[in-house]
């Protein structure tokens, strides 16, 4: 087998030094930099809470399951031979047929927002957007219905129920220059462990036998810059990384019981994460007591060697992740070199075994081995999938996720009566944009269509928008429609952005992809309009009629854009055609190319002038693209809609082309001429109303915000995001949401975006300056009056709690949603240790009906993460003492009641 015996005193030397070279590496480092930042996280840990749990079972797995769960899987691992084991320690775990063994795949599906597959799936808003409910119930029912809708996919195409997603909590929300920020759900720290604990719970279910799926918390840790994170090494302070960067997955450990955690590409400190024994071994099982596997970041291991150069062969990063405690390997790093690392005695077979079991335990306990029948989640029906259940919370989490920014003299709610045209302009207003690691939903509803749908106003076959879709053509699948504007599209998934094709057709060795829209009116139709992308030279896309062999209508030239999220503008004349047709665009070019289709129109090309078959009459512009520069005709489109019309929406932001995975951003604002636009647009209509759409906090800049009445913040807001904004712009619904990252006024307000420590003005609890708009930030069309403060005691002692209660009435005309929110802010150590200005410890989101009032309650002990502090002279966490301010109000920065408590 070539591995070494447990009693090789050759292979432990090396073995263990490699070992330490992990550990002490750690130490090293943050020794030799002690004097910039402190000696950190190599240190006597911190002592567990009293009557903390110590080992957290995933789910609601009881302890004798578990237990027997890990006996299966050590015989099943005893089954097998030393290169079988190494097989399985991939994502693509492949069967074994001499042992009756299936294959399982680790990284099966991403589930961020909504499962990553084609449709029929339902798409929630991103993460980012669903922190601004403040609605823990609300996240436990959208991630049920997620796992419900993975339960479903398994039983319908066999999909394996290990999830690479959710939730993102390494906390790169603490500067929106972060790639994937939309990913998490807030900068603060209780926020985040408040969403996630609901998502895992609604993920992994609470079955005492069966985990419903596995869910995985990443990426630990300190992962928080995207651009660089195969390279950099996070240099992080000691009260930074224990009272921040760890406090979350702590939390989802403990609490939240996460099956799965994934290491990270960066190193902290100058070692690695996959494999940083302290971080995956004396932390993470040792000290907070984890009980399931740790799956590498694609390919994290191989990082290691390749761009860190923390190791000088693969064998030796291979072993390394192994000994720390990296048990799964998203890639082949794994597969590739054990063998060989360990023909070369740096690892032992029994290390090889300890990780083969821990994810072993992950496939019994859900079921993998079991008959189906004996699985309460096998009865979950395939036709739940985007059911109308399903998309009827997806409405609901968009409305409860949008916030209200600014309402000067009451402009919103729009009242019908008084408005005969509206002028719908921007890039944002004709696509649903869904955000990354998305799947693709089959009712995807664009803020131009949910405005239209609640006015009663019929979509035309003339308006031929496909929401922002995409389309990727590798390989044969299957047809599935959808119907969007009465369009059939032919379509799947990466997840990385709206709707991917991928039907296609060999003619005469050429590969024609496709995709299908019926309904379209083609009388006095002179032009054929699209906006595409593509990666290939060699595109070319014919526009047929009526079938894939039908006549052509026209044959337009695709010139490559050099990336799927660059968009470009195409034409073409057509022949007059008369009368309703369905549309085939088929792309011609060499096997595999990438193209992508984002909009057509046929001429009259935009503003478009909607007939009307009610009292208000519509008009669409776009005015510029998302990060393209003025084009002045566009412009005198829209401010010739936006002058002509009674109020004048304009709908901006920022997607995947700005802000994404592997791409962070170095300006804050409005990317391309959108900023130019709303000026524009403003001047032609004082009763303008901006509404941001985007996957990433964006500022519009001071001088809008001073003429500016209105604007509403919708971050993808998923598939039914039309419906919730034209409910809230029309007062359909009274948004309640709350900002759950503080939006700031330009990047220069910010600390350099590699600075990790938290103390150098960062998130809401350290930033001096004035924010765009603070961190829980967010209005309501009616007012909310706070009263009655009372504290149960007037000191807090080792092992007591303070209960305070206080009466919160809706004083307005509408219903309506209020999150109140407790902070503390302590200043008794404020001369030699910088506290968080304020810290959130607590809230409530609550409906009142107009002049009722409720009473809200929070409790408060001694023993809460914002009452202590890391002691780096003692390296361990210290409560506070003296005086502590009670702070509760409507946002961070509108606080309406205030108390004192005294530490003792």
């Amino acid at each position: 087998m070539g591995a070494c015996t447990v009693g090789c005193k050759k292979c432990i030397t090396r073995r263990n030094f490699l070992s330490l070279t992990a550990a002490a590496g750690t130490a090293w480092v943050l020794t030799e930099g002690e004097d910039a930042h402190g000696a950190v996280i190599n240190v006597v840990l911190a002592p567990l809470a009293v009557g903390e749990e110590t080992h957290p079972l995933p789910g609601g797995i009881t302890p004798q399951r578990f237990e027997e769960a890990k006996r299966l899987a050590a015989e099943i691992v005893a089954k097998l031979t030393f290169t079988e084991k190494i097989s399985q320690l991939g994502c693509y775990a492949p069967g074994i047929d001499r042992v009756g063994l299936p294959t399982f795949n680790y990284y099966a599906n991403e589930a961020l927002h909504g499962l990553n597959g084609r449709g029929p799936v339902t798409c929630f808003p991103i993460p980012l957007a669903l922190g601004c409910t403040w609605n823990r119930s609300l996240i436990h029912r959208v991630f049920s219905v997620v796992s419900d809708e993975a339960w479903a996919w398994h039983k319908k195409n066999g999909m394996d129920l290990a999830m690479f997603s959710p939730a993102t909590i390494n906390m790169g929300t603490r500067d929106p220059r972060w790639g994937r920020i939309g990913e998490n759900y807030s900068e603060d720290p209780y926020l985040v462990e408040q969403m996630a604990i609901a998502t895992v719970a609604g993920m992994q279910g609470d079955d005492p036998h069966y985990l419903k799926t596995i869910a995985c918390a990443k990426h630990y840790i300190a992962n928080e810059t995207d651009s660089d994170r195969h390279t950099v090494s996070a240099v992080v302070d000691p009260r930074s990384f224990w009272e921040y960067y760890a406090r979350v997955f702590e939390t989802v450990v403990k609490q939240g019981r996460v099956f799965t955690v994934m290491s990270s590409y960066n190193s902290l400190n100058g070692v690695p994460t996959s494999c940083s024994r302290f971080l995956l071994t004396d932390i993470l099982r040792d000290l907070w007591g984890f009980q399931g596997y740790v799956v590498s970041d694609c390919d994290a291991v191989e990082d290691i060697c390749k761009t860190h150069k923390f190791v000088p062969t693969m064998e030796e990063a291979a072993a390394l992740a192994i000994d720390a405690g990296c048990d799964i390997n998203c890639g082949t790093t794994f597969q590739d070199y054990l063998a060989k690392a360990a023909d070369q005695m740096l690892i032992s077979e029994s290390a090889i075994d300890q990780s083969a079991i821990r994810s072993f335990t992950g496939r019994v306990l859900l079921g993998m081995y079991d008959p189906p029948e004996q699985n309460p989640y096998s009865k979950i029906p395939i036709s739940c999938l985007e059911s109308e259940a399903h998309r009827e919370l997806a409405l609901e989490a968009a409305r409860q996720s949008i916030v209200l920014f600014r309402n000067n003299e009451n402009l919103l709610p729009l009242d019908r009566t008084k408005i005969k045209k509206i002028a719908v302009i921007g890039p944002m207003a004709d696509v649903c944009n869904l955000g990354d690691y998305c799947g693709s939903s089959l009712n995807l509803l664009s803020p131009l269509r949910g405005i239209r749908d609640l006015l009663g106003l019929p979509t035309p076959p003339s308006y031929n928008k496909l929401a922002n879709d995409y389309a990727k053509y590798d390989g044969p699948l299957q047809l599935e429609a959808c119907k969007e504007g009465g369009h059939d599209l032919s379509y799947d998934t990466d997840g990385t952005q709206g709707w991917w094709g991928q039907n296609w057709v060999k003619i005469a060795g050429r590969i024609k992809a496709w995709a299908a829209y019926r309904g379209v009116q083609f009388t006095g139709a002179t032009e054929f309009h699209a906006r595409v992308a593509s990666k290939s030279d060699v595109a070319t896309m014919e526009v047929r009629l009526d079938d894939l062999g039908g006549p052509v209508l026209c044959q337009i030239k695709i010139p490559s854009t050099g990336d799927f999220q660059k968009w470009t503008d195409v034409s073409a004349p057509i022949a007059a055609v008369s009368g309703v047709h369905t549309v085939y665009l088929l792309f011609l070019g060499e096997p595999g190319p990438l193209f992508g289709i984002q909009s057509f129109e046929l001429t009259p090309a935009s503003p478009i002038e909607l007939e009307s078959s009610g009292p208000i009459e519509v008009t669409h512009a776009r005015g510029c693209t998302v990060v393209g520069d003025r084009d002045p005709a566009e412009f005198a489109k829209a401010t010739t809609a936006a002058g002509t019309a009674d109020v004048a929406l304009v709908f901006v932001g920022a997607d995947e082309q700005v802000s994404v995975e592997g791409l962070d951003r170095k300006s804050i604002g409005l990317p391309g001429a959108q900023g130019e636009l709303i000026s524009a647009v403003y001047a032609a209509n004082p009763r303008t109303v901006v509404v941001i759409s985007s996957n990433c906090p964006v500022a519009v800049n001071w001088d809008q915000q001073e003429k500016l009445k209105a604007i509403v913040g919708g971050l993808f807001l998923g598939q039914q995001q039309g419906h919730a904004l034209a409910e809230v712009l029309f007062g359909e619904y009274n948004p309640g949401g709350k900002l759950g990252t503080t939006w700031y006024a330009k990047a220069g307000d910010l600390p350099d975006f590699h600075d990790y420590k938290l103390m150098s003005g960062r998130t809401y609890m350290y930033f001096k300056g004035k924010p765009l708009y603070p961190f829980g930030h967010g209005l309501s069309y009616t007012t909310f009056q706070y009263k009655a403060l009372q504290l149960s005691a007037g000191t807090l002692g080792p092992g007591e709690n303070v209960t305070a209660s206080l009466s919160v009435t809706n004083t307005g005309n509408r219903a309506g949603d209020e999150v109140v929110q407790l902070y503390v802010h302590a200043a008794s150590e404020s001369s030699h240790v910088a506290l968080p200005l304020k810290q959130l410890v607590n809230f409530e989101r609550i409906h009142l009906q107009p002049g009722e009032t409720k009473t809200v309650r929070f409790g408060l002990s001694h023993s809460e993460r914002a009452l202590r502090f890391w002691d780096e002279k003692n390296r361990t966490f210290k409560p506070v003492s003296g005086a502590v301010d009670l702070l509760i109000g409507s946002s961070s920065a509108d606080i309406r009641l205030n108390g004192t408590i005294q530490m003792s």
